[in-house]
């Protein structure tokens, strides 16, 4: 797909084409001089007049240099014109525009176009020096005729020579270095655009994790509550416990935590479709965190917290809510792998300290004495996947924090230090 040219550059181009052909035509009908019979010396000394031979050579100089128009498409026209002016003997001149235009269009081909034009001047000069065609340096510049077997002139004519190659040269290499500046940009351009796509598929993959993150912990939390207590709900009816205040009471538990599962998938659906500048809907903050410990007492898990937060509304976003979804997936993980055991909450945050997380669920002893955790136990257990504890180890990382998570002395211990991050 070709692009369109503004007209304003069009017409800077026509005025350009109309500007060279106008010059080039005037300079080689006065370079007709060059050739033999195409002047004749007029009875007034010093005057020469041309001829009817030299008339119609006018009309092929105007004729060739009007393919000066076409040289940026088909600049072989060109190069043919100014090499049947060169080969009558008028000047070269057009041969080099249309070389310079054909080097353009062909840098592939840059080396014989070079050899074959230089060829063809210098070949030019040699015929000024040992020949009758050559008159017009010395008429124009000296108002004499026949001079040009002079050392003088002879050398005027290689130098005249040297310095077109170099000005021809020198305009080739000049759009050398534009076409080499023109393509750097183009590929700049072009890995600027791949890292921007680079850029924007990291951030959308960073974005997924979060949702993935905020789903998990949020979820999984509220479904391994309701999980525990249906199981409860199965053995109590299992036991002939149905009309007792307990299975109310757990009943209520299982609906208050399905509604709020059900909140919590609605409001991150609303986050997804509201965009990146959309509120979290979600309360990950750790204010929240005593709400959270209160539900699950509620629910009659054994929870025995130690919660000390100093200036929580100073902390940062991601620190506010990192910590809440800390403590609250690892409180996930105690009630999935140790259904009914003692869990230990140790949360400080302060603004000199930063936050320390320590959460601690006992362990038992397995088969042949081997210590394993709680979860082996067969006491409605909930299946996790180990996105929980990874979970927990990438929102530390995030924040240039440690974490510590395994078994230890008959515990299995959740140890999270985050450095404090100020809002701003």
């Amino acid at each position: 797909m070709n692009t369109p040219v503004p007209p304003r550059r069009r017409a800077l181009s026509w005025g350009g084409d109309v500007g060279l052909i106008v010059a080039g035509t005037l300079f080689d009908i006065a370079a007709l001089v060059n050739v033999p019979g195409a002047w004749e010396v007029a009875e007034a000394e010093g005057e020469i007049s041309v001829t009817d031979f030299g008339t119609g050579l006018a009309l092929l100089v105007v004729a060739a240099w009007i393919t000066v128009r076409w040289r940026r498409t088909a600049p072989w026209v060109t190069v043919i014109a100014g090499a049947l002016l060169a080969v009558v003997g008028i000047s070269y001149v057009l041969l080099l525009i249309g070389a310079v235009s054909l080097a353009r269009r062909r840098p592939d081909r840059l080396r014989p176009i070079a050899l074959v034009t230089a060829g063809a001047v210098l070949l030019f000069a040699v015929r000024e020096a040992v020949t009758d065609w050559g008159s017009a340096l010395p008429w124009y510049f000296g108002r004499s005729l026949g001079a040009q077997y002079e050392p003088a002139w002879i050398v005027m004519s290689f130098v005249w020579a040297l310095l077109a190659l170099g000005v021809a040269a020198a305009v080739v290499a000049q759009s050398r270095v534009k076409a080499r500046a023109a393509q750097s940009e183009i590929r700049a351009d072009r890995e600027h655009r791949r890292a921007d796509a680079a850029t924007e598929q990291v951030v959308r993959q960073a974005e997924r994790e979060r949702i993935a993150r905020d789903m998990h912990d949020a979820l999984a939390h509220r479904l391994s509550v309701v999980s525990l207590h249906a199981g409860a709900l199965e053995a109590a009816a299992a036991a002939g416990q149905g009309d007792g205040g307990g299975t109310g009471d757990i009943a209520r538990t299982v609906r208050e935590q399905t509604h709020a599962a059900l909140q919590d998938m609605r409001g991150l659906i609303g986050d997804l479709r509201r965009g990146d500048e959309a509120p979290p809907a979600l309360p990950a903050s750790m204010r929240a965190i005593g709400m959270l410990l209160a539900d699950l007492r509620a629910g009659g898990a054994p929870v025995v917290p130690y919660v000390v937060l100093e200036s929580p509304e100073r902390a940062g976003a991601l620190l506010d809510g990192a910590v809440f979804r800390i403590v609250q997936e690892s409180l996930t993980n105690a009630l999935k792998h140790a259904p009914g055991a003692r869990i230990d909450v140790f949360v400080q945050v302060r603004p000199a300290d930063g936050a320390r997380i320590r959460i601690e669920n006992p362990l038992i002893s397995g088969m042949n004495g081997a210590t394993v955790p709680a979860y082996a136990a067969p006491a409605y257990p909930v299946p996790g996947g180990g996105n929980g504890t990874l979970g927990i180890r990438e929102r530390a990382q995030a924040l240039d924090g440690t974490a510590w998570i395994g078994a230890h002395e008959g515990l299995f211990i959740v140890d999270v230090t985050l450095p404090w991050h100020e809002s701003v």
